[in-house]
């Protein structure tokens, strides 16, 4: 299991591997700490991901040494479900599907082989023979362990235009196994379709759930903005100020809703306090992380030298800090 708990950054894709080694656990709280390994892994980034196999060596230890076996026990069903499953993980997804399908030639009832080989299909984009198997597959399993072929079809009804499928999907797994990931995945969904009030919902059941999830209070917070709900934004900004260790974004959040307010000198208030934030946190700890930090507030009083010279000295700092080199060139653009 050393390698199944490593944080896999293509999880719509291709899924996490908690459940291609077997999504049978013994015991709640395994199952649990599985399954939230998967779901960080599901969509983190908030939420873009990337190949995975360029954060792998072309040849994977742990494939060579099923090869190897696999020599000796060329129709071994576990081995070749395995071998399949290390080959997706490696974004090698034709050899994973070549080992799969003769698994599932071999054993045709078996539900991993099964939900394995499906979930290869999506990753080529074989939708159309990924979907019947994957209704099979939940028509015959119940209880929690539906919860991965849940969550990928869903992806694969809003990838084809079926996002009222997805939802009751989603809402499904999350009655199941309520996590960040899902909820937002659900409200950016949600989002899309143009259900605010839905999405704002969802966000304060998720915060019910996971009353620390700071993550869905800005969810929350960006719609009930949307939809001019300010009161109710302020009131959950204010909910973080009183407990945030570093203030400076919640400062910056309130002063943006009190503009949409028209309410220009609380704003400006709220701007300062954000800067005076942004300075003891820097002088706490000068990182390139606080200088962005500082730099957002300048931006948002309309200080974009000082912001620009803060986000330079933060990418010399700090030569890959994406954020601070992406704000740059927004800035110098302007």
């Amino acid at each position: 299991m050393r390698r199944d708990t490593q944080i896999i950054n293509n999880g719509k894709k291709a899924g996490g591997r908690f459940s291609d080694i077997g999504f049978h656990p013994a015991t709640p709280r395994y199952q649990h700490w599985v399954l939230g390994l998967y779901f960080f892994a599901l969509v983190l980034c908030p939420l873009g991901f990337v190949g995975m196999g360029a954060a792998h060596s072309d040849v994977d230890p742990e494939i060579a040494e099923v090869t190897a076996e696999l020599a000796d026990q060329p129709n071994n069903v576990k081995l070749l479900l395995r071998r399949g499953q290390l080959y997706r993980f490696n974004g090698k997804f034709s050899d994973s599907l070549q080992d799969l399908n003769q698994a599932w030639q071999l054993d045709p009832d078996n539900r991993k082989v099964a939900l394995a080989r499906c979930r290869t299909l999506m990753a080529l984009g074989y939708d159309h023979e990924a979907e019947p198997v994957l209704d099979q597959y939940l028509q015959d399993e119940a209880g929690a362990s539906r919860v991965v072929a849940l969550v990928e079809r869903a992806h694969l009804y809003a990838r084809t235009n079926r996002a009222d499928l997805a939802l009751v999907d989603f809402s499904e797994a999350l009655d199941f196994y309520p996590t960040v990931e899902l909820y937002i995945e659900r409200g950016h969904l949600q989002e899309e379709l143009g259900q605010l009030a839905a999405a704002a919902a969802g966000y304060r059941e998720g915060l019910n759930h996971l009353r620390h999830a700071s993550i869905l209070r800005r969810e929350l917070i960006r719609v009930e903005t949307a939809q001019g709900h300010y009161p109710e934004a302020l009131t959950l900004i204010d909910e973080e100020l009183t407990s945030a260790a570093v203030k400076t974004e919640w400062y910056l959040r309130r002063a943006a809703v009190l503009a949409a307010m028209g309410q220009t000198e609380t704003a400006d208030k709220a701007h300062a306090l954000a800067l005076a934030e942004a300075n003891r946190a820097f002088a706490k700890r000068p990182t390139a992380l606080h200088r962005v930090a500082r730099a957002k507030v300048y931006q948002a009083m309309g200080q974009l030298e000082a912001a620009k010279e803060d986000l330079r000295l933060a990418v010399e700092k700090a030569p890959r800090f994406t954020e601070a080199q992406d704000l740059l060139k927004k800035l110098e653009a302007q």
